[in-house]
């Protein structure tokens, strides 16, 4: 379950899942980051959009990734702002709060933070389902 006290002290304005490129999202059928985005949006009584971030690149999965610096260059610049449905101005000076399902390396969220904040978000932050450091399975 939710720990909804400890996220509501984000004081976030909208929530956003983390995305996935829309191949990789047509062959699952369903963004696990989304489905987590939209509980925690509804317990917290914030804004959700989907329509925000978009994930440019299909980028091998992260999971794939052998190192952490392979991570973070196949991430580089393939998460963005969405250019049209005025994407962008929801984001400016707002407190975003990221949604993903496994942080290993920080990669990802730091690639759509990057993009948030050049687009003006006042402030980024992130809740994770699950912490999975990168070699802890070996």
């Amino acid at each position: 379950m939710f720990n909804v006290d400890a996220m509501a002290r984000s004081e976030a304005d909208l929530v956003l899942p983390i995305p996935m490129h829309r191949s990789r999202l047509r062959a699952r059928g369903y963004n696990q980051s989304e489905i987590i985005g939209r509980e925690i949006a509804d317990r917290l009584s914030v804004d959700f959009r989907t329509d925000v971030l978009i994930r440019s690149e299909n980028t091998v999965p992260q999971s794939e990734q052998p190192t952490a610096v392979a991570r973070r260059s196949a991430m580089k610049d393939s998460i963005e702002v969405a250019s049209g449905s005025n994407a962008p101005q929801a984001v400016v000076g707002k407190r975003v709060l990221l949604v993903d399902d496994v942080f290993t390396t920080g990669s990802t969220v730091n690639a759509a933070a990057a993009a948030l904040k050049s687009a003006g978000a006042s402030w980024v932050g992130a809740a994770v389902l699950t912490v999975q450091p990168i070699g802890a399975l070996k």
